[in-house]
């Protein structure tokens, strides 16, 4: 029988494939083998955010909330709920909740600067937009997987190759 976690892994997968419904399957079925598996919620809610049922979406996100209150990503969409729905001041006090969860977070820096930026605060929105580049520059696959290793040792490769013919060919 698979774990919770290889079933969220999964649905991950589904959902990067953009199949929807067997991710679905897998984040709810995480959930029932660990019902406080915030990850599962929060991409749970992401998924439902997809489908456009923003109300199942932020309920998702609340659980995730409720069962990891340092889960910044949860923070983060569930500001992009209040957004949608208008609710601007929810929206703020969402993206901050996720930058003092989280103070590396750049996606809620780059939330909370285009919402400012939106109220028409272009000097704070730039100085969160800004924020967010830097985080970025220093965590540029955050949430998502760093590149596979097997690229990076092939480069290494390539460059002790090249630097070996170059003495080689220095030497004749």
């Amino acid at each position: 029988m698979k774990t919770e976690s290889s079933l969220y892994e999964q649905g991950l997968v589904y959902f990067k494939k953009g199949a929807y419904e067997q991710a679905e399957r897998c984040f709810l079925a995480a959930i029932e083998a660990e019902p406080g598996h915030a990850p599962a919620w929060n991409k749970l809610g992401v998924l439902y955010v997809h489908k456009r049922d923003f109300q199942q979406a932020a309920e998702c996100f609340q659980a995730a909330i409720g069962h990891d209150p340092k889960l910044a990503a949860a923070y983060s969409n569930l500001g992009n709920i209040y957004l949608e729905e208008g609710d601007l001041e929810s929206a703020a006090a969402a993206y901050r909740w996720a930058i003092d969860t989280d103070p590396e977070c750049a996606t809620a820096y780059h939330n909370l600067g285009v919402l400012y930026k939106q109220m028409g605060n272009i000097n704070e929105g730039i100085k969160y937009l800004k924020k967010a580049a830097k985080l970025n520059r220093r965590r540029p696959w955050q949430g998502q997987e760093p590149p596979k290793l097997e690229a990076v040792r092939k480069i290494i490769w390539l460059a002790i190759i090249v630097l070996l013919l170059l003495i080689i060919f220095k030497q004749q």
